[in-house]
């Protein structure tokens, strides 16, 4: 028999995605610059958000929304599937928070929503859905469960207050650009972060973005600053701002991190959005090829296109 090598998803990159690096690289901002923040405006639109953040994993992002939402050590618990990938659950350790595990449904790949109803105490501060394969989550029934839990939850920061009640953070690690119920992922979870890894659908390499749906009385600039601060040393203006005429002087308001995205990379995820449509397209011929050769077998598959 002749042995075939078949290459874990190569990325899709053309000469569109070289030439625009390339650009970048003549340009001389190779950092989080000009290409950045256009990457970030495409995603708001596409996901029809008023704001977006792009940093270099989906890790980040995560983690990055909940330190926006306070959560952190003192107690707060954080509820996640316990059918993910490590970085779901990582992101409440890193804050310092409690981890809580939530079993999947029988037969399904969502977490068992009984179960998490259960698990939700006086100190659970978020619930971190995973949208498995593309899959959207049901997140009527855990809006639904979140609202019903509503008087047990404590909140101890400001944003926490206006929200009123347990932040819903989604692992849309694979899920840029699925849509349900005629809402795309981005605009159904209170925040969601989105990998751009090297075997995405669309990929900057490495690379993710955040977004949240608007919270009343919390400032939408406000939110964002906080992900510039907490991605960038705590750094009160970034290398762009800085270029500005006499705006050199800057501040470290706290000791944060460092996780921002570059243009290099952001070069990457502007052509592969503006390719995208046609990516999913061919991803979705590709799945009705399996799902036809594999209809007559003793197995069920994922259901990509359900919602």
């Amino acid at each position: 028999m002749e042995n075939r090598h078949i290459a874990f998803s190569p990325p899709d990159i053309t000469e569109e995605e070289i030439a625009e690096v390339a650009d970048t690289l003549r340009s001389g901002w190779i950092t989080t610059g000009p290409k950045t923040k256009k990457f970030e405006n495409e995603i708001a639109a596409f996901c029809h958000t008023s704001k977006a953040v792009c940093l270099n994993s989906a890790t980040a992002c995560a983690e990055m929304s909940l330190r926006v939402l306070g959560i952190g050590p003192g107690g707060d618990e954080v509820i996640t599937s316990a059918y993910t990938y490590t970085a779901s659950a990582s992101v409440a350790v890193h804050v310092g928070a409690t981890l809580v595990l939530v079993d999947t449904q029988p037969d399904s790949y969502e977490m068992d929503y009984e179960k998490l109803e259960s698990a939700i105490t006086e100190k659970t501060k978020a619930i971190i859905p995973v949208d498995l394969g593309g899959v959207i989550c049901d997140y009527d029934k855990i809006y639904d469960i979140v609202e019903k839990k509503k008087s047990l939850f404590r909140p101890s920061t400001e944003i926490q207050k206006k929200m009123g009640r347990i932040a819903v953070v989604a692992d849309g690690a694979h899920a840029f650009g699925a849509t349900k119920n005629g809402k795309h992922s981005g605009e159904i979870a209170d925040f969601t972060s989105f990998s751009f890894h090297a075997v995405k659908n669309l990929t900057t390499a490495e690379g993710g973005a955040a977004v949240w749906r608007d919270i009343d009385g919390i400032d939408n600039e406000e939110i964002y600053k906080q992900f510039m601060l907490l991605s960038l040393h705590g750094q009160s203006k970034d290398a762009l701002a800085k270029t500005q005429l006499g705006a050199w002087e800057y501040d470290i308001i706290a000791p944060y991190y460092k996780c921002n995205m570059t243009d290099i990379m952001a070069s990457l995820g502007l052509v592969q959005l503006r390719r995208y449509p046609s990516i999913l397209a061919r991803r979705k011929e590709i799945i009705e090829k399996y799902n036809e050769g594999l209809k007559d077998l003793d197995l069920s598959v994922l259901n990509h296109y359900g919602g």
